[in-house]
């Protein structure tokens, strides 16, 4: 990870602290196997991938874009991953579910006190 330039240091505490610990998404599956993600909790923010991983780096950048976070920060900001669980829940393996609502949270090291 890049270090932190003292003049940076701030911004990227405010920056931190608008992210809530957990997102809303809801996730439609394509007819071609792709993925569709509306981000509820932020109106308006919507992105599509082509495999889950992708999904998941698709809509941590959407947020980022929603907040404004310049790009040169983005390797300081939180990662939002959905649990196990919510994986499971889309029925990727073997044959895939169309839609599915998904709440996404930051792993217990990104949550920050607000």
């Amino acid at each position: 990870m890049p270090k932190i330039v003292k003049i940076n240091a701030k911004k990227v505490k405010e920056f931190r602290q608008k992210f809530p610990k957990h997102i809303n998404t809801r996730v439609i599956r394509s007819k071609d196997g792709g993925f569709v993600a509306e981000i509820t909790t932020f109106p308006g923010c919507f992105t599509q991938a082509e495999t889950l991983s992708e999904l998941i780096d698709m809509v941590n950048d959407c947020v980022r874009t929603y907040f404004e976070i310049p790009a040169k920060l983005y390797s300081f900001m939180p990662t939002y991953l959905p649990s196990i669980n919510i994986i499971y829940n889309l029925d990727i393996f073997p044959a895939p579910r169309q839609e599915v609502k998904l709440k996404m949270r930051l792993p217990d090291y990104e949550r920050t006190e607000n």
